[in-house]
């Protein structure tokens, strides 16, 4: 005798049993209209990453997330930078919306891939012509923030525009380097 079993169980952090709701660290968006997840998974490739590099002069903070296919070489990543002359500026409640009028201030810039762990380079809103960029939270004792984010991205090689919308990161950690 063969006794199989099979469990709807999933702990893969995408629910919140209370409701339904997807809880611990995401970052969510639509891309053209259609969904984008970058969740934290056990496939053997990071899908969810922040890093802060602050020196005495200026401080760069970037969040990339990568919704993985089927395949661990196939996906999407959407990746954003904050930048400035300190890290204590940023605060809940801070929201930078493009196009920025002081470049001395705060900056944000949002990139997009169609192929998120290999292959085709960002497309990066250099020119910081459209979007935000919002702390709704952030604990720097604990290192994780969330927030929102909305921002357009050209394609340099084809022209094609990507409308980046609804953009949600949350519970992210980061790391200081």
């Amino acid at each position: 005798m063969i006794l199989t079993a099979c469990s709807s169980d999933d702990d893969s952090g995408l629910t919140d049993d209370d409701n339904g709701n997807l809880s611990n660290s995401f970052i969510t968006a639509k891309i053209n209209g259609n969904d984008f997840e970058a969740v934290p998974v056990d496939r053997g490739v990071s899908t969810i990453s922040a890093q802060l590099v602050q020196n005495e002069a200026f401080f760069t903070f970037t969040i990339a997330g990568i919704d993985l296919g089927v395949e661990i070489t196939q996906g999407e990543a959407i990746a954003f930078s904050l930048a400035g002359t300190s890290f204590d500026l940023v605060t809940e409640g801070l929201q930078i919306n493009n196009p920025i009028t002081n470049p001395l201030a705060l900056q944000f810039a949002g990139g997009y891939s169609s192929n998120g762990t290999g292959g085709e380079n960002f497309d990066f809103d250099t020119d910081g012509s459209s979007g935000f960029l919002r702390i709704d939270m952030i604990d720097k004792q604990e290192q994780i923030i969330s927030g929102a984010f909305e921002f357009e991205v050209e394609n340099s090689d084809t022209g094609e525009v990507f409308q980046i919308t609804d953009g949600t990161f949350n519970n992210i950690n980061y790391v200081i380097d």
